[in-house]
């Protein structure tokens, strides 16, 4: 480590050269601190670079009287030394420096005003190096302020003139509090309420509060804001509770700076919140005499005592809220307010108040004033039929759809509000005498309600009926496909066959029975039977329909006519042979016909005779074999008629049709 060397000073040669160079070092340095002293004690110093986060406080100086005054002349000690000067220096820079980088000052500057109080910060003389004995005071018009007497009690300058250097008023600060909060002003303790710090109209305090104390004869007494039109009574309520609410933040920020200010005054109310009204009016003489009653009104007053007081002394409450039925001020409380409702005063109470209790229910309406009973007499009285119930779908929905989301009103509304019902139709809810007098049924329908509703359906449908009013009351639920319009009778045949089959309808309700039984008894024919070619074919190379049919779905024709497939009674009775014909009956009908085991009344039953000619007469004429024989016989070779038929036959036909 380098060290400094002294040896230069010692030796003759070099001495000259390092006493020159010392001087100079020195002569620099102290015209180093001297420029840095003076530049650092600037007004532009103080604005832009140290104070430059407290801007507000800055703007403030240059709006006041005292703005061509440095801000040493006030905020240092008056005819410091240089080594107060110094250290107060370094103090500020040190302070500043640290609260400034590590974001810990606070804002507004000086809250409270507290260096205003504090003698220690801004005594007497930082004023009097100024404004001397031999400077006249020149008080406003009007006003009377003996200084001297505030000397003696040790009331410093800056107590009264707290903003004399940093004027807020006309203006709107800029800066927000580190909280992010909207910086608030400081307190001007040169308005008359503030003088009331020591001042007082009930000699509590050390100095009087009497008009004349402070003001000449021809001073008006009453502030502008009195003297505008409608102060009384609107403006002077509302002048009043800015001014309750006002103390009562001065209260919390009395706690606050009483904490903050060591060296108090003699006075011990020099920091007690004061009152803007209480400056000219004592408040249990001049507001509550008045009034005829505590103002504002304690808590109490609002909950518990007021109604009693209305019936003594209402006069007293109209003086302030005016006449109730053109205010609606009562209103606006028991019937807004306290039960969750907007009350409008051009509407009576009586017609707003189901629409209250409708959106809201009544529980706001028993735990605020009335019980039940009260409501129950006045309806009894006036036998009101609430609008609701007079709209259409009151009773029953509008929507003829089962399934539809709407509701009838009365349902909705005692569902989601029971107790008003009770009101007029009895305790009890559902249950209730009135409502199972019309329901009939538990309401609404229990759980299991939906398993054992079939019977009561069956044996009771008119009480079903009451409320579900839709055409087809069970088809619609029972029935997929079924219409609200038409009834599940003309439709079940087109839904059953859209599905393919009825199995549906044996999985879930009916029994194979049911259906024969209903079909039978009301001698019902499926639309399919009714096909003209559903029986026999229409056209010689078209089919019957009813085989087709048997073919997809035995099942279905099983339902009327009986189990067995073509082998049941029924096809039996119908055909007489067995159905679809055995494998080579084409080869061996023949052979049946001989032997009379099949003739042809049977197959008359289902085939034409064009049927057979066409198969044993080859012609491709429309017209019968009988009328086409004679032009195929022409043509061709009547020879291959006799493999059938014996040569007898032809005669025994022709003879009898020339006979």
């Amino acid at each position: 480590m380098a060290k400094i060397s002294l040896a230069g000073f010692k030796d003759p040669v070099r001495r000259p050269r390092y006493i020159i160079w010392t001087g100079v070092v020195l002569i620099g340095l102290i015209a180093f601190v001297a420029v840095a002293l003076a530049v650092s004690s600037s007004r532009l110093f103080c604005a832009q670079v140290c104070h430059k986060v407290q801007d507000d406080a800055i703007i403030a100086y240059e709006k006041s009287s005292h703005s061509e005054i440095s801000c040493l002349a006030c905020h240092m000690p008056v005819n410091s030394d240089t080594v107060t000067f110094l250290i107060h220096k370094v103090e500020a820079g040190v302070s500043g420096a640290v609260n400034t980088l590590g974001n810990t000052y606070e804002m507004p500057l000086n809250p409270g005003s507290k260096l205003s109080l504090e003698g220690k910060y801004m005594p007497e003389g930082q004023c009097t190096q100024c404004h001397s004995k031999n400077r006249k005071v020149t008080p406003s018009p009007g006003i009377l302020i003996d200084h001297a007497i505030h000397s003696e009690k040790k009331i410093t300058c800056t107590t009264c003139h707290n903003r004399v250097g940093h004027n807020e008023d006309g203006w709107e600060l800029t800066l927000k509090t580190v909280e992010g909060k909207p910086s608030k002003k400081h307190p001007d303790y040169m308005k008359m309420m503030w003088c009331y710090r020591c001042h007082d109209l009930e000699s509590k305090k050390t100095a009087p509060g009497t008009c004349a104390t402070c003001h000449t004869p021809d001073f008006p007494l009453k502030p502008a804001n009195h003297l505008v039109a409608e102060f009384y009574p609107k403006g002077h309520a509302e002048l009043a509770l800015q001014d309750e609410e006002q103390y009562k933040e001065r209260e919390k920020e009395h706690e606050e700076l009483a904490a903050k200010v060591e060296a108090k005054h003699g006075d011990p109310n020099m920091l007690l919140p004061v009152s803007y009204c209480g400056t000219c009016h004592i408040k249990t003489k001049f507001c509550d005499s008045c009034h005829g009653m505590e103002i504002p009104h304690p808590e109490e007053f609002k909950t518990k005592s007021h109604p009693e007081v209305v019936k003594t002394a209402a006069a007293k409450c109209v003086m302030c809220h005016g006449e109730p039925a053109k205010t609606g001020f009562c209103d606006d409380c028991h019937h807004g307010k306290k039960v969750a409702w907007t009350f409008d005063v051009k509407i009576p109470w009586k017609t707003q108040h189901a629409a209250a209790v409708t959106k809201n229910g009544i529980d706001k309406c028993f735990t605020a004033c009335h019980d039940q009973k009260f409501c129950l007499d006045c309806h009894t009285k006036t036998k009101p039929l609430p609008g609701s119930h007079k709209a259409a779908t009151w009773l029953h929905r509008a929507n003829s759809d089962p399934f539809a989301k709407d509701k009838a009103i009365h349902a909705t509304n005692a569902t989601s509000n029971i107790k008003a019902c009770e009101i007029c139709h009895g305790a009890g809810g559902t249950t209730s005498a009135f409502c199972m007098g019309c329901h009939k049924q538990a309401m609404p329908h229990p759980a299991e309600f939906k398993s054992f509703h079939a019977k009561t359906g069956r044996t009771s449908t008119k009480v079903c009926a009451n409320c579900h009013q839709f055409k087809e009351l069970c088809s619609n639920c029972h029935h997929k496909g079924s219409s609200t319009t038409t009834s599940w009778m003309p439709l079940h045949g087109k839904v059953v066959a859209q599905n393919g089959s009825a199995a549906d309808c044996f999985a879930k309700c009916h029994k194979k029975d049911f259906c024969v039984a209903c079909h039978t008894g009301r001698k019902v024919v499926p639309a399919s039977h009714k096909a003209k070619d559903w029986t026999r074919r229409a056209k010689l190379d078209s089919k019957a329909l009813h085989p087709a049919g048997f073919t997809k779905d035995q099942e279905n024709c099983s339902y009327c006519h009986g189990d067995g497939g073509a082998t049941a009674k029924f096809c039996v009775a119908c055909h007489k042979l067995p159905m679809p014909h055995p494998g080579g009956f084409k080869d061996s009908h023949k052979a049946d016909f001989q032997a009379k085991k099949v003739t042809k009344p049977q197959c008359v039953n289902c085939h034409t005779q064009q049927f057979c000619d066409k198969c044993h007469h080859e012609y491709t004429a429309a017209e019968p074999w009988r009328t086409a024989h004679d032009t195929v016989v022409k043509e061709g070779d009547p020879q291959k008629c006799f493999k059938c038929h014996k040569e007898t036959f032809c005669s025994y036909c022709h003879v009898r049709l020339i006979h």
